[in-house]
């Protein structure tokens, strides 16, 4: 479900590293420039549900990207683990199917509501941005397996959003990928600026390298909303 977002909801700091004290050292160099913390496989693998918890303390919500693919069942029981947590974005491949995503939904939604938190928004990854190309047809039978799941969320390369948003306008889209003309592309391939991406249809961005790799974290995290704002003027 759409929602309205503030200008630091549509901001997710990318969390890559397996050390929790550098992880909440830049979340607190962001805080209150960006409003989303994403924790990806890296992060979750060495921290556990611990880091959910700091992050949430903190006051960011907290985007878990864990990009789940496996039976439905052990998808299922995963996600409503995930539910559990608090976070308020969580992934899921879509190419592993019409019944595994439901299965998501349906745990991840139990999850949460068991634990008395706000149900999570469940994202379809569709084709990861660091591959060069994304087939059309590829793209749009990986949409089509969400619509019929009975999602209302997915994760896209910028360069993909002129066809999601053809075919489906009210999903939440959350874009990596997202590099000024003067950041490294590091292992990205399908690449946009900020306000490129905002302006193409862009819910939600997600920013690592470019803001935690700079030599000022905070400075770039600003460049960045600056740009998001003048974007949604």
């Amino acid at each position: 479900m759409r929602r309205e977002l503030t200008i630091d909801q549509r901001l997710a700091i990318a969390l890559d590293t397996s050390d929790q004290e550098q992880a909440l050292e830049w979340a607190k160099a962001v805080k209150g420039i960006f409003g989303v913390a994403k924790v990806g496989l890296q992060l979750f693998s060495a921290q556990g549900p611990a880091i959910v918890g700091r992050l949430r303390q903190q006051g960011f919500e907290v985007f878990l990207d864990l990009k789940l693919h496996d039976i439905p069942t052990t998808v299922e029981k995963a996600a409503r683990v995930i539910g559990s947590l608090g976070v308020a974005y969580a992934t899921v491949h879509a190419v592993g199917g019409v019944e595994m995503v439901r299965a998501a939904l349906s745990g991840l939604w139990e999850g949460a509501d068991g634990a008395g938190h706000p149900r999570p928004q469940l994202l379809g990854v569709t084709v990861l941005t660091s591959l060069e190309t994304a087939s059309r047809d590829e793209l749009t039978k990986r949409i089509a397996i969400l619509i019929e799941a009975c999602s209302d969320g997915l994760v896209c390369a910028p360069t993909d959003l002129a066809l999601v948003n053809s075919k489906v306008p009210n999903f939440v889209k959350v874009v990596p990928g997202i590099r000024r003309p003067q950041d490294p592309l590091d292992d990205q391939a399908r690449v946009s600026g900020p306000d490129v991406a905002v302006a193409a249809g862009a819910d939600i961005l997600v920013i690592g390298r470019p803001v935690t790799a700079a030599p000022d974290c905070r400075q770039a995290a600003h460049e960045m909303r600056s740009l998001v704002e003048i974007a949604t003027k």
